[in-house]
């Protein structure tokens, strides 16, 4: 797609030259353009390309990145950058006295960018990384130890709780959130993810955006689960069926938080354990 921006852009450029726009073509002005390119991996950058032209005969450059957000006027380099893995076709429109060119070479990403973990103790091994939030009445034990933090209600039957840690995000950025899990299987309990910006107060339970939980009342959390991720097993909450995929409208604070309690049921045989629980930035 040729950017409309170029019949305006070029219309001026050639204003007491010419009283109409290049073509791709002998114009009588000068020789045509010749729009070539190379692409090399940014060194030490994840998913990171510069483009540099090498192209003759041009004074003007349009790159288009093959994200679908069109051609933008550039420099004789450019600098793309793709969150996830795929093939993107990228041109570059080079505009001279004769004309315009364009070329166009295939970028092939082998994976996702895994991100940058932007929590705190994600391996859920030390409290301190964590702060507890009372919620009235009898407390969820979250207990701390080398292979993550184990969630039971102990010997009462009705119990609610939650840990959280506050953590700054961007607007319109891509995240990706996660945790995993392991469990006997859980009669009569909700175990819930939250990422919400509404500030955690002491005394009073939270329910500012539950992204993910096990829920028993919705069918899962009933049977054994080693090592799942809740993204593949949860089924209550604004992000099931994302693959743990979100973005935030503005940039701030939001508070990340597992909340975790039972009604008149248990949490399973040794409770429900969080081995790791991740919220991941692209990198770039």
């Amino acid at each position: 797609m040729k950017p409309n921006i170029l019949l305006g852009a070029t219309a001026l450029v050639f204003t007491g030259l010419i009283s109409c726009t290049p073509t791709k073509g002998p114009s009588g002005l000068g020789p045509l353009p010749k729009a070539a390119f190379t692409v090399t991996p940014l060194s030490g950058a994840v998913n990171q390309y510069v483009l540099s032209s090498s192209s003759t005969g041009a004074f003007a450059y349009y790159w288009d990145q093959g994200v679908g957000t069109g051609a933008k006027s550039g420099g004789t380099t450019d600098t793309v950058y793709y969150n996830k893995a795929g093939t993107y076709s990228v041109e570059l429109l080079a505009v001279g006295k004769g004309g315009y060119d364009t070329s166009v070479q295939a970028i092939t990403v082998a994976a996702d960018d895994p991100g940058i973990d932007i929590l705190q103790g994600s391996d859920l091994t030390n409290a301190s990384d964590w702060t507890v939030l009372n919620t009235g009445g009898t407390q969820t034990q979250f207990t701390f130890g080398p292979g993550g933090v184990n969630i039971s209600n102990g010997a009462s039957s009705g119990t609610n709780g939650a840990i959280y840690q506050a953590v700054t995000v961007k607007a319109n950025t891509p995240y990706t959130f996660n945790a995993v899990l392991t469990g006997t299987g859980c009669t009569n309990t909700w175990l819930e993810f939250y990422i919400g910006a509404t500030v955690p107060v002491q005394g009073s339970d939270y329910t500012d955006n539950k992204v993910n939980s096990l829920n028993t009342w919705s069918g899962c959390g009933v049977s054994a689960f080693t090592n799942q991720s809740i993204n593949a097993i949860g089924c209550s909450g604004t992000n099931v069926g994302q693959n743990g995929a979100m973005t935030f409208k503005t940039a701030g604070t939001v508070y990340v938080m597992i909340k975790a309690g039972v009604s008149g049921g248990s949490m399973g045989t040794g409770g429900v354990t969080v081995s790791s629980i991740t919220l991941n930035e692209p990198s770039h």
